[in-house]
């Protein structure tokens, strides 16, 4: 790769301000021998400079606490799917305890009422979940 085409990519971070000395330094020096280079740099210093001369807005007043509210929401709904994930753990341990205790009671059966049981459960606190989820998100 010749230095031209290392200093190339560097040009517009020249005309920013963004190297160090010593990038800044060989952009310098290939742009005294190489024409192109210079004429580039010194388009791209002009655009530099015009930008810095633009009016920045100002942002909105309500971004701080907006950002704030996505960032709990964000937590509340990871916390959710902790408790979901946490949730279907516990029925998963309540169908095999069910198959294993309920199996002399209900013979063949037990798989009907391994799935039933603990699923009550699981129903009741994805409803939960999903009503605590609605009521977090209309604040």
């Amino acid at each position: 790769m010749s230095a031209h085409e290392l200093i190339c990519p560097l040009l517009a971070e020249s005309a920013a301000g963004l190297l160090d000395a010593g990038q800044e330094r060989a952009v310098r020096e290939h742009a005294r021998e190489c024409p192109e280079c210079a004429a580039e740099l010194m388009s791209l210093a002009a655009a530099a400079q015009a930008m810095e001369l633009m009016p920045c807005p100002a942002p909105p007043p309500d971004l701080l606490s907006r950002t704030q509210a996505r960032i709990a929401a964000d937590r509340e709904r990871r916390e959710a799917q902790r408790l979901g994930l946490a949730g279907a753990l516990c029925a998963a341990g309540m169908a095999v305890s069910a198959c294993v205790l309920l199996q002399p009671v209900f013979g063949p059966m037990v798989w009907l009422a391994a799935t039933l049981v603990p699923m009550l459960p699981a129903a009741a606190a994805a409803a939960i979940l999903a009503g605590r989820r609605v009521a977090g998100s209309a604040q």
